[in-house]
């Protein structure tokens, strides 16, 4: 059966402000993921404050993926090393990170991802978001990266809801042993995050060419009906993604 991860982000109103100070304590939350059916959490980094590391480590539902936002060039040698740290603590078996946007520096993004590995845990893998607005957005740049890290400790993310088309491009660039993992959310035209019932037909045909395309990863809820709208509220987000999560788990069934 796939595994099916919370992202702890999906529950944060502040996740994109300036400071991004938490709202919720995700210790407070675990015992409930873990009741309502959730194989672990992607735990955004910003939640993974000193005093809730020991009750985040210790608790009732693995941090499955540690949701890092230390950036690959030079300058943030520093917050890679914080990022490893927490890593090491948490006994997060996978890594999400990015790379920046910035052509010039395509050689150091990947030297540098690779130096990090390095500080990882042996059983850690490095999951690359190919993420929109960076260096490794499209498929065939994917490839070429993929090309020199190492397939057994590196992995890739893809946001399966979007373009269908697209969406078999990734495996055809990467394939199914390197597309590890895979981030979900989906929208209205006018970019309004939807519930994927409301998108019940696509979800399902991308659900299909992943199936026929080998895909064995795991899922991440990441952002639902409500994100980003005025009336956002955690238990009103909470009760999208406990929707996403029965649709998900009886479309993979």
């Amino acid at each position: 059966m796939a595994q099916i991860f919370i992202g702890t982000v999906l529950l944060e109103r502040n996740r994109w402000t300036s400071d991004k100070q938490p709202s919720y304590r995700v210790s407070e939350w675990m015992h409930r993921f873990a009741a309502d059916g959730f194989d672990g959490m992607e735990l955004w980094e910003n939640h993974a404050a000193p005093e809730e590391l020991t009750a985040l480590a210790d608790g009732p539902l693995p941090v499955a993926v540690f949701n890092s936002y230390a950036g690959m060039n030079d300058a943030e040698t520093f917050r890679r090393q914080q990022s490893a740290e927490q890593t090491v603590r948490l006994l997060a078996p996978a890594v999400k990170f990015n790379v920046g946007a910035d052509p010039a520096l395509w050689d150091a993004y990947l030297a540098n991802a690779g130096i990090w590995l390095q500080q990882m845990p042996s059983q850690t893998r490095l999951l690359c978001e190919c993420h929109g607005g960076t260096v490794l957005e499209t498929p065939e740049a994917a490839r070429r990266a993929f090309a020199v890290w190492d397939n057994t400790r590196f992995g890739a993310i893809i946001h399966p809801f979007y373009d269908l088309d697209g969406l078999r491009a990734w495996f055809r660039a990467l394939g199914p042993q390197v597309i590890a993992h895979s981030h979900v959310q989906t929208r209205a035209e006018d970019g309004t995050w939807l519930v994927l019932e409301d998108r019940a037909a696509h979800v399902k045909e991308a659900l299909h060419i992943m199936r026929e395309e080998g895909f064995q990863g795991t899922y991440t809820l990441e952002f639902t009906r409500g994100t980003a709208t005025p009336e956002e509220t955690i238990e009103g987000l909470y009760a999208s993604a406990l929707r996403d999560l029965a649709f998900l788990r009886e479309a993979l069934a």
